[in-house]
This record gives structure tokens, C-alpha cells and sequence, in this order.
């Protein structure tokens, strides 16, 4: 699945219900050894230039949250 896909699929979520999908997906994919915090940096530097000024800082306090 790539990164449209995902949105697509998540995009009639509200926010409570998107981060419980990010969260169980984060504890699943670091379980499994395929996502650590080294990965989610690169995911954000991957997408930062795509987003405006806020969805940048939501996206920093998500990865903030997740990484604990």
C-alpha cells in the first residue's frame, strides 16, 4: 500500500480514530522490527515539504507521541 492508498483509506476518519490506527499500526510494524524511531524521521522528512506549516508541527507532535 503506498501513501495515497493510505490516505484515501483514512480520510473519513476523525482524528481520534486515525490516531488509534497510526498507534496500533506503530506498535505492530516496531513488534515486527520493520518501523523504529530512525524510520519515522525519515517518513517525516519524506513528507514535511509536502505539507503546510501546521500539519507539519501535527505530524511532529504524532511521531513525538508515538516514539514513546
Amino acid at each position: 500500500m503506498n501513501i495515497q492508498d493510505f490516505y484515501d483509506m483514512q480520510s473519513q476518519k476523525d482524528q481520534s480514530e486515525l490516531m488509534e490506527t497510526l498507534e496500533e499500526m506503530t506498535r505492530e510494524q516496531k513488534a515486527s522490527g520493520d518501523l523504529n524511531n530512525s524510520k519515522m524521521e525519515e517518513i517525516y522528512e519524506m513528507l514535511s515539504p509536502m505539507l503546510s506549516e501546521t500539519q507539519r508541527e501535527k505530524m511532529r507532535e504524532v511521531i513525538k507521541r508515538l516514539k514513546d
